[in-house]
């Protein structure tokens, strides 16, 4: 494995890492806007690809779910959709170590 395998690995820690905030209810938590910013910087600086339309949809979601005037069950559908697109973010970029 190569170092920037190992970076990306990494930055698959902190996905799981936001997953779990978010999973928790802490919507209020920067970690997934960090997530996300590691994760633009990480894919701009190497030729490892995420699908942009999934990374920057799942990074309007994290922004989306900051937001504290949302009922509770909209709060809810925001929470889900960040935690699918911040797990297949994180399958696309473990899927380019394994592979």
């Amino acid at each position: 494995m190569d170092s920037t395998g190992m970076l990306e690995l990494l930055v698959v820690v902190l996905a799981v890492f936001a997953l779990v905030m978010v999973i928790r209810k802490r919507y209020q938590s920067n970690i997934p806007l960090m997530f996300y910013l590691a994760a633009v910087v990480f894919t701009n600086a190497t030729d490892r690809l995420v699908n942009p339309y999934l990374m920057y949809t799942g990074l309007c979601f994290a922004l989306l779910l900051r937001f504290e005037f949302m009922g509770t069950g909209f709060s809810k559908f925001i929470a889900f959709m960040t935690c699918g697109a911040l797990g297949l973010v994180a399958w696309n970029m473990i899927s380019d170590v394994i592979g």
